[in-house]
């Protein structure tokens, strides 16, 4: 891809050694084809050291610990926002990782290329994840490392300006939210289950009609 390859923040959790290389792996599928990768394991704060540097400085232990929550938070949403053009993030596991949906969502407000990882089969409803969660990822999911790079490389020609990104999230958004609301006035009617399947069915019409421009096909 050259030099000025995008950069991925690849998000995920990293609590243990299976974990950590699991993330590892995701970076370096990514970089074989030529991106660049923030990896907070890799990139991120050493925590055990700077807390130290803090203590020796003078701060109590928690209020070193306090300080150095908020360096994460700030670090992480710095490189997420600015320092990357788009998001991997990694959903094994029976629930994902908290600090990976955060990212994602914060990622999918900002318009930002996004694509979702889960080789696991387990899942919170019946075999699929939480809409909310899959919601983020048009609701499809990449299930091998090595559909990454193709998905990315889809979602990072969909828009090449930051104001195209978040005007087709502004979109997005208001689609979502107009079908909500029939949604609800669906669920004032007397037979609740019919009135929801007539406006599902309906508006699985008009996104046949118009193909809606914000569901970005998956590379096969």
């Amino acid at each position: 891809m050259g030099k000025r390859a995008g950069r991925i923040y690849c998000a995920g959790p990293l609590f243990n050694d299976k974990e950590r290389e699991e993330m590892a792996q995701v970076a370096r599928a990514l970089e074989d084809a030529g991106f660049r990768t923030f990896l907070p394991q890799r990139d991120g704060l050493e925590l055990t050291r700077c807390l130290d540097a803090l203590t020796e400085k003078g701060f109590e232990k928690e209020q070193a610990a306090d300080m150095l929550c908020e360096a994460i938070f700030a670090l992480d949403v710095y490189q997420l926002l600015e320092g990357c053009h788009g998001i991997v993030v990694n959903l094994n596991g029976r629930v994902p990782d908290e600090g990976a949906v955060s990212e994602a969502a914060m990622a999918w407000t900002e318009g930002k290329a996004i694509v979702g990882y889960k080789a696991d089969g387990r899942s919170a409803f019946v075999g699929r994840d939480n809409p909310l969660v899959a919601g983020l990822f048009d609701f499809k999911m990449c299930h091998s490392v090595r559909e990454l790079v193709p998905a990315m490389r889809i979602a990072l020609s969909a828009a090449k300006s930051q104001e195209e990104r978040k005007s087709r999230r502004r979109r997005q958004i208001e689609c979502y939210l107009t079908l909500g609301e029939r949604l609800s006035a669906a669920l004032q009617s007397e037979d609740k289950a019919d009135s929801v399947a007539r406006v599902l069915f309906e508006d699985s019409r008009c996104k046949k009609m118009h193909q809606v421009e914000w569901h970005l096909p998956r590379a096969k």
